[in-house]
């Protein structure tokens, strides 16, 4: 069977499936991550060897950067800015010092457990340092939890891949061959923290207001303007990396251009993109789990295991609470934020931008993520 129809195949399951499940899965202590990351385990190579991909293959290339794009501009697009004004001390101690003590206590465990290098050890750290707004998606939506929780959980999840993504490309070009002297970091900063950046804004803010001015003047009918904010996305991302710098970042910075500029995007596209995004995500998710399929057999599984139970367990909850002892709050919504941490598509995503550089070891960095996400 030719790879075009096994790829129609996957799509039309994927669509099927999480349709057909919606409302059982809302009941049940299951999410669609958990299933369709199994469902990729179950086809790839050491399942039934229907799927046979590996972390360099151009389909989870392109599903991962749709998704990452999508992800990171939704994310910014659905900030409160308002929320973070008024109730910004917990979201900034769990963005700031809270993600610098995970990343460090992960890379430490690493080290010791996993043999990592130091630089290795800190990418690690950096990737599993990912809160994942899909899984927490469920949560924030969650009425039965107090409000300042939800919030809390809702910012960190919408600004933390902003937080961790520049320290990860740093890192991966430390971890690549030399730049150079201090002229050539200075560039490569720039580039990555400055214009990635100004990039973004200058095509979601622009782009948005252009859709604005050509809807008022000649009207846009409701499908178009969704396909517009798809495209916007992409557009930004793809004005990032011509400049040479990130194009994550200036997708992310594209949907903040917009909440910043309180330029108006049509609410078709929010429902359009949520719905696109979902589908890529659910698609990456059987992607990764073919790849993990057969990566996973090449880390030694007690290490991995224990690897995974520190991080969960004890990094993040650990970190979090020794940030957030002065904030004003129960112990219990203290361990409950804290217990949220690297369940599934970013710090896989992340992982995967390693793999796609070349760097030296990114492939077992990869399985150690994949065991973490699996376990969590």
């Amino acid at each position: 069977m030719s790879g075009l129809v096994i790829g129609i195949g996957l799509i039309a399951a994927v669509l099927l499936v999480s349709a057909l499940a919606s409302g059982l899965i809302e009941r049940a202590p299951l999410s669609f991550p958990m299933i369709f990351l199994g469902l990729g385990l179950l086809l790839g190579g050491n399942g039934l060897g229907v799927l046979h991909l590996d972390a360099h293959d151009p389909l989870i290339e392109t599903v991962a950067i749709v998704s990452l794009s999508l992800v990171l501009f939704l994310d910014a697009v659905n900030l409160q800015i308002d929320e973070l004004r008024s109730d910004w001390y917990v979201p900034a101690l769990a963005l700031g010092p809270g993600t610098l003590l995970i990343i460090a206590g992960v890379a430490l465990a690493a080290a010791l457990l996993a043999g990592t290098t130091p630089l290795q050890s800190l990418l690690l750290g950096a990737i599993l340092a990912s809160t994942d707004p899909v899984v927490l998606r469920d949560i924030v939506r969650d009425e039965r939890i107090p409000r300042s929780v939800r919030r809390a959980l809702g910012i960190e999840a919408g600004m933390n891949d902003i937080v961790v993504l520049p320290i990860v490309l740093i890192l991966i070009a430390l971890l690549q061959e030399p730049l150079g002297g201090a002229l050539a970091w200075i560039i490569f900063l720039a580039k990555l923290l400055l214009l990635s950046p100004a990039v973004g804004m200058l095509v979601g803010g622009g782009g948005a207001w252009l859709m604005g001015k050509a809807d008022e003047r000649w009207g846009m009918r409701r499908g178009y303007r969704a396909l517009y904010g798809i495209g916007l996305v992409l557009a930004a991302y793809a004005a990032g990396q011509m400049v040479q710098g990130d194009g994550f970042l200036a997708a992310y910075f594209g949907g903040l251009a917009v909440t910043l500029f309180n330029v108006s995007l049509c609410e078709c596209f929010l429902e359009y993109g949520e719905v696109t995004a979902e589908m890529a995500m659910l698609l990456a998710f059987v992607l990764f789990g073919a790849v993990l399929s057969t990566l996973l057999v090449t880390v030694p599984i007690l290490p991995a295991l224990a690897l995974a139970v520190i991080v969960i367990g004890l990094v993040r909850p650990l970190g979090l609470g020794l940030v957030l002892r002065r904030a004003r709050m129960s112990n219990t919504a203290r361990s409950f934020i804290g217990w949220f941490g690297p369940r599934g598509l970013s710090s896989l995503l992340l992982a995967l931008l390693a793999v796609q550089a070349g760097v030296a070891g990114a492939e077992y960095l990869m399985a150690l993520t994949g065991a973490v996400v699996l376990v969590s």
